[in-house]
């Protein structure tokens, strides 16, 4: 679930000075960023000393900035155990029918929380949020202690693997990403009404033929209050550019008696002049806002439909089919902290590049790459930590529940952003052995159990293989769309996947080479073009993604000396390299030419009908500074400008092409 902001009427606010929190006026979230004591513990002292305790003193621990990577921090660099991280908190003073919780939007891998020396509670799994009631434990002076250890194991998501006889053991014990270990996301405290709305889930599904959209919210309600709260007592605003929307709401649900938790639903049709779609070049959204006594709820959420048909993905009811990358979380100096900053840059790149369907990670991403997919228009498919379990793994209960732990919590969270369009339960499992089959049907039985409305697949290295003879022998019988990662003999391995499942959409979710895998980089550009060449021959293709946008550090056996695996589009600092220009232009959806017309030239351009391909509306096309609209587009048509001068043998003109909002998807000098 997305909260762009939540409040309460109550005239309260939980403010900061350094380390001291003070009760004035009127905030619900109020940051924990700042400054921490900190102390690593590698023999694993601190809970028989009791570092966790109201009256310890850490006053000689060294200090650090929250939200903290140990892992990048030169003082502890790359230490691998136990950790622990301390603060003070001044009075906090509640209105009455209050509760306060301490919310850490990510702490890797594992954490357990004490506040004035109680447990609060535990968690497990480094990407994903986890908020603890602290109500009762309250004092005049609070101090709040959580234990982190970023070691793995094979019973870790992600971890090292049980024996197995297709690895060997100096590789089977790593994953390839770095331990980023610490509190590397957000940390609040947040005060809510005692009765109050713990998730809210939007689904807007538009009436392609009427043009109308069905609207379903779901109001997850927590009632810690001595008052039942009853269906009438919910009160939800619809609004779009700050106008509000008429709509009608039918409320349905049983009162939420004292001290329970239930959930109560509305339901309405949005008029058709009040529909507007969201997709990758118009993403516009809507707001939600939900009241339940004191406590009220904005959730953002877009109006889309994604479907499959045959071997083709629709969104909106048009058939998409584009380029995409995997964005492994690492920068120098900020592991996986990702500030804005990087975030911003990455995205920019990622949307100039039109790299707009991604498997982006192996892992769940953070809400603000998602904001930034949902206001700019990308669509991503969501992976929770499955990164290569051995068979003896996925058919272990207590790593079953691990995994569902860790999908149900990022589903929870990010079901409302309509960037949003699939969930993958894995990367590179054994899928064609039996456990491997039962984990891939069990696993899309439960995904779909939490989100009934989005797609599932995960990512094959295997159903692309010789011995892979009927759909049958492997677990891509059981999603929605095949995924597979594919190095090399691209059209080869495509044909057999279509053979096998000649009725489901392909997905390429990993194509690539390293850096230091050919002698130059223009032997990339040309293994590139080959993929490509062999993409555009298969109209069963719905996306490829290329692995990677960045380089990244890892410790897995072949990577570079300097610490990085140099398979990016960019360098670790984000300078492009020649490649993600041809990237650039390969997974462009149009080709921008000179034509000739008599004495004259013309610029002509023809969207593409093989791959990438989608329609384009309101793109601009920029010649030597010249604006020319492209008001509709349909792949296969094309559109020409006559040039203002005649062609002349050294005569050259700029050109950009423009995606709306202003992204420069192409670059480059055409010769008259």
């Amino acid at each position: 679930m997305r909260k762009i902001w939540k409040y309460s009427i109550a005239v309260w606010v939980f403010a900061f000075a350094t380390t001291e929190l003070f009760a004035q006026g009127v905030v619900r979230e109020t940051s924990l960023h700042g400054e921490w004591s900190f102390a690593l513990d590698p023999v694993e002292v601190g809970e028989k000393y009791k570092w966790y305790g109201a009256d310890f003193n850490s006053s000689r621990w060294d200090k650090v900035t929250v939200p903290h990577s140990y892992t990048i921090d030169k003082r502890y660099h790359y230490y691998t155990g136990t950790a622990w991280y301390t603060r003070k908190l001044n009075k906090i003073t509640l209105p009455e029918g209050y509760r306060a919780f301490i919310r850490f939007e990510a702490v890797f891998y594992k954490a357990h929380v004490w506040l004035n020396g109680k447990s609060m509670g535990e968690h497990e799994g480094g990407y994903t949020p986890f908020e603890l009631d602290v109500t009762e434990f309250l004092s005049d002076e609070n101090v709040l202690a959580l234990r982190v250890n970023n070691a793995w194991d094979t019973t870790t998501i992600p971890g090292s693997k049980t024996e197995v006889d297709y690895q060997g053991t100096n590789v089977s014990q790593l994953f390839p990403w770095i331990n980023y270990g610490g509190i590397t996301r957000d940390v609040k405290l947040i005060v809510r009404p005692a009765a109050y709305q713990d998730k809210v889930r939007i689904v807007a599904i538009p009436d392609l033929v009427k043009k109308t959209a069905h609207v379903k919210i779901g109001i997850y309600l927590q009632n810690k209050s001595a008052q039942s709260i009853k269906p009438g007592d919910l009160k939800t605003t619809i609004y779009h550019s700050g106008k509000k929307i008429p709509v009608k709401l039918k409320v349905t649900g049983d009162a939420i008696t004292s001290q329970t938790q239930g959930l109560l639903t509305l339901e309405g049709t949005l008029a058709a002049k009040d529909v507007k779609l969201w997709n990758h070049d118009e993403p516009i959204l809507y707001e939600a806002e939900s009241v339940v006594g004191k406590d009220t709820v904005r959730t953002t959420f877009g109006i889309r439909k994604i479907e499959i048909k045959g071997t083709s993905l629709l969104l909106n009811g048009e058939p998409i089919r584009m380029g995409g990358c995997n964005r492994p979380l690492d920068f120098p100096g900020h592991g996986s902290m990702d500030p804005q900053v990087v975030l911003d840059k990455d995205l920019m790149l990622i949307k100039n590049g039109s790299m707009e369907l991604s498997r982006i990670s192996h892992y769940p991403v953070s809400p603000e790459l998602l904001d930034w997919a949902d206001q700019h228009g990308l669509l991503i498919i969501c992976e929770a930590g499955n990164w290569q379990m051995t068979p003896t793994q996925m058919a272990d209960p207590l790593m079953r529940k691990k995994f569902q732990a860790q999908m149900q919590e990022m589903v929870e969270r990010d079901w409302n952003h309509p960037s949003v369009i699939a969930w993958s339960v894995g990367n590179e499992y054994q899928s064609q052995t039996p456990e491997g089959k039962a984990w891939t049907k069990d696993m899309y039985a439960f995904t779909k159990s939490v989100d009934p409305t989005r797609l599932v697949t995960f990512a094959s290295m295997i159903v692309f293989n010789d011995h892979i003879k009927k759909a049958e022998d492997e677990a891509s019988q059981y999603v929605d769309f095949v995924s597979a990662n594919i190095y090399g003999a691209h059209l080869k391995h495509l044909q057999h996947v279509h053979e096998l499942y000649p009725d489901k959409p392909v997905y390429v979710s990993e194509f690539g080479i390293r850096t230091d895998a050919v002698g130059s980089e223009e032997e990339r550009v040309l293994h590139l073009k080959k993929a490509m060449e062999d993409f555009r021959k298969c109209d069963f293709l719905i996306g490829a993604s290329v692995w990677t946008f960045n380089d990244y550090e890892s410790s897995f056996p072949g990577t570079n000396v300097n610490g990085y695996r140099p398979w990016g589009l960019v360098t670790p600092e984000r300078e492009p390299r020649a490649m993600y220009t041809t990237w650039q232009e390969e997974f462009s959806p149009a080709i921008v030419e000179i034509v000739k017309r008599g004495t004259g030239a013309a610029i002509q351009v023809t969207a593409r009908k093989d791959f990438p391909s989608y329609t384009l509306r309101n793109y601009k096309l920029m010649v030597s500074g010249k604006s020319y609209t492209i008001d509709i587009l349909k792949p296969g048509e094309s559109k020409s400008f006559d040039l203002a001068s005649p062609a002349g043998e050294n005569k050259s003109v700029s050109i950009e092409l423009q995606k709306p909002g202003g992204f420069v998807i192409l670059k480059k000098t055409l010769s008259l």
